[in-house]
């Protein structure tokens, strides 16, 4: 067998294959035939995703519940509750003791 005829016989084999199954690579499903208004526009969401927002600046920052603390403890600069230290100091009139035991001045 020489080498053009195995050529045709491989090109015709190969056009028959090709007709034989057709395939598509993204079956497109068929569209609904009743439409109403609410159905064409969509919601979505803005850049920064579920849970987070945008600040004053333009940056994506996370969400956050204001937490709520039981009695004796309080709520930190970072959103956590930690428990209230002991009262050991009495401050003088006019000053007030903070969760972290300073004694201040009332405003």
């Amino acid at each position: 067998m020489s080498v053009r005829s195995s050529l045709t016989a491989l090109l015709v084999f190969g056009g028959i294959m090709s007709f034989s199954a057709p395939s598509f690579a993204l079956p497109m499903p068929q569209p609904t035939k009743t439409h109403d208004a609410g159905s064409l526009a969509e919601q979505v969401g803005w850049r920064c995703g579920p849970g987070w927002h945008m600040n004053r600046y333009g940056r994506c920052v996370p969400n956050r519940a204001r937490a709520r603390c039981a009695r004796g403890w309080h709520l930190n600069r970072n959103g956590v509750c930690v428990r209230n230290r002991p009262v050991h100091k009495v401050c003088a009139r006019g000053y007030h003791l903070t969760p972290r035991g300073y004694c201040v001045r009332n405003w």
